[in-house]
């Protein structure tokens, strides 16, 4: 019996520095500003956001492993009596590579193609943090008289990294490269 009592207190020892490692790691993925406004009949977005990369992930950039970075953009009709229902969903999605001929870094826009080269990644990094003039949705997609809330998400997504990187990023703190949803109301 003390045998037992041992092993489950180490395991718990164990699993409790695992938890605090884990949560010591600051994520620095975060929603920082949103201006969303209505121009000819449309809604727009402009915001700004914290990407940083972990060691890890600057390391594999540097090796060629070129990853896409999403912000994502929801617009819920807010419910009593049931979950909110998801009324338009919008995406940004910019990948990112390192070009070890010139040193220069590339972000391309997957949504529009259009590619800008920057002298360090300090500068695509800024680039892609900038949401300018998001295009969202119709203004007559609002009912009167209903409360809607807008929010909005950045992330690396997992997904973009090549097949043998996926499990082992899944489960490392280092790809957690994600910030939580940043929420705000918007009534009609």
């Amino acid at each position: 019996m003390p045998l037992l009592s041992t092993n489950t207190a180490k395991l718990s020892v164990l699993l409790m520095l695992l938890c605090i490692n884990y949560s010591s790691i600051a994520n620095t993925t975060k929603i920082n500003t949103t201006h969303l406004y209505l121009e000819n009949n449309t809604y727009y977005l402009d915001a700004t956001y914290d990407f940083d990369l972990s060691e890890e992930a600057y390391k594999a950039l540097r090796h060629g492993i070129s990853f896409e970075i999403h912000a994502h953009f929801q617009l819920r009709l807010k419910r009593t009596w049931l979950w909110d229902e998801t009324i338009s969903e919008n995406k940004l999605i910019y990948k990112l590579e390192h070009k070890p001929l010139t040193e220069n870094f590339l972000t391309i826009d997957l949504l529009t193609g259009l590619r800008h080269s920057h002298d360090n990644l300090d500068a695509a990094l800024n680039y892609i943090k900038t949401i300018s003039r998001m295009t969202l949705f119709d203004q007559d997609l609002l009912i009167k008289n209903k409360t809607y809330t807008a929010r909005i998400r950045a992330y690396l997504d997992i997904e973009s990294l090549p097949p043998p990187m996926r499990p082992q990023a899944y489960f490392s703190s280092n790809w957690d490269l994600s910030s939580e949803w940043y929420e705000w109301e918007l009534g009609r």
